[in-house]
């Protein structure tokens, strides 16, 4: 994504790659993967409409509209369209290229603009930072006025992005990152040595799951470190086309995990996972090839890593239940990895995987989409969920903490009574305390 070509009516800085937009052949195969495109059927909102667009604009016949700008954030990034695409064109990473223009041809308000570059240059770098301004929220809880907003109906009269932020709002505990460990050492035969990937969301939304991940690659034969210096790895930022700062996180993340001595980086969070996988491509031309490349070869989601390694099964204890599996779209989309988290459900006692229908189609989350684009990440979601009912299984399981928030409050909301469960939860139950 990083040939020189003209830049056309694109400014040239953080263009899309003239030749990537030339790969799309037309072909549509595309279309019957892209949940935009099943909604509206409006061909501008299809994949291969998307490429059109930017082409437009890049050989100069079109200028960067506000509808350029509308259709790089009406798409999901979900990659599936990557995936369905003999010619391996990556719209996704197009549009992700075309928010960044969006900033320089139809830049948002002061205040917008003000709280924006707050939430992604101060508060999103900074753990400590985020960590307070949870507080509130945990605060809401523990007074018990969640229960009443709830239990009274107050959340209905709320505006439709405040209402689906307060009732996808799980419970919350104190964020993990300043309590965990910095080294957990290997428990049994020991294997290796690997750094943990503590992603923002995790710490702060479900940090026992990630505390659930380090004691699970302890119990494996791994040392586990997890460095509280760590950064936001950049997603949000580049969902939103701020790439400027997702290079400069990047660097931090690169320099200081090369600086412990591990044998793998490993992160339970698909979306870290993804953007930590794609900083070679961030960085490219604009810093050390070879370090960066020895970076990326040693990250792993937690359930490749686990199936790359081969998990020691002597004590895992049964786990009489049915599960059906929600595929994270920047795990198998965004990494490829369809077969690992199967092959670790699959390892576990007593686990009857139920293969759902659709189970790599998007859950409608793709970050701040499911608040922007209400009614459309709520039709993507029943999509979804229809398919999750169909199975009959007692647990929904899944491996992005983005996922795992939408699916859940989709379930409380059609009073389905699956628990949503992490991949690690799963596995954890079969692992003694």
């Amino acid at each position: 994504m990083t040939e020189q070509s003209p830049a056309g009516n694109f400014h040239p800085e953080d263009a899309p790659g003239y030749e990537s937009i030339l790969q799309c052949m037309r072909c549509g195969f595309c279309l019957a993967v892209c949940p935009t495109y099943a909604l509206t059927n409006r061909e501008r909102s299809s994949p291969r409409g998307r490429a059109a667009l930017a082409r437009a604009v890049a050989e100069g016949k079109l200028e960067f509209t506000p509808a350029v700008r509308d259709e790089a954030f009406l798409c999901l990034d979900c990659k599936a369209c990557s995936t369905a695409c003999p010619s391996g064109v990556r719209v996704g990473t197009i549009m992700a290229f075309c928010r960044s223009q969006a900033q320089v041809f139809h830049p948002p308000s002061l205040p917008a603009g003000m709280l924006r570059d707050f939430i992604l240059k101060r508060m999103l770098p900074s753990p400590a930072l985020l960590e307070t301004s949870m507080l509130p929220a945990r605060l809401y809880q523990r007074l018990g006025l969640q229960w009443a907003v709830r239990r009274l109906g107050i959340n209905r009269f709320l505006p439709g992005a405040l209402a689906k932020m307060e009732g996808i709002l799980p419970t919350l505990a104190p964020p993990l990152r300043p309590e965990i460990p910095e080294m957990i050492p290997a428990l049994g035969k020991k294997r290796g040595r690997v750094g943990f990937f503590l992603g923002c969301a995790m710490s702060l939304v479900f940090p026992e799951v990630s505390r659930q991940t380090a004691r699970i690659l302890s119990r494996q034969g791994f040392d586990v470190v997890t460095p509280r210096e760590v950064k936001c790895c950049g997603a949000p930022h580049l969902a939103e086309g701020d790439r400027e700062t997702a290079r400069h996180l990047a660097r931090i993340n690169i320099d200081l995990f090369l600086s412990l001595d591990v044998d793998f980086i490993v992160t339970d969070c698909a979306g870290c996972g993804c953007a930590l996988k794609e900083y070679e491509e961030l960085l490219e031309g604009l810093d050390d090839h070879e370090r960066v490349g020895r970076f990326r070869a040693k990250v792993r989601d937690i359930s490749e890593f686990l199936a790359e390694t081969g998990i020691r099964t002597g004590e895992l204890r049964p786990v009489p239940m049915s599960v059906t599996y929600h595929e994270p779209c920047h795990l198998v989309h965004g990494q490829g990895l369809s077969g690992p988290p199967r092959q670790v459900i699959r390892a576990i006692p007593g686990v009857e995987l139920r293969e759902m229908k659709e189970s790599s189609w998007c859950c409608g989350m793709a970050g701040s989409f499911a608040f922007k684009e209400l009614e459309m990440s709520r039709r993507i979601l029943d999509r979804k969920l229809a398919n999750v009912r169909d199975t009959d299984a007692d647990v929904l399981v899944t491996a992005n903490p983005g996922c795992h928030l939408q699916l859940a409050w989709g379930i409380r909301e059609l009073g389905m009574r699956q628990p949503v469960l992490h991949i690690v939860e799963l596995l954890g139950k079969a692992i003694p305390q």
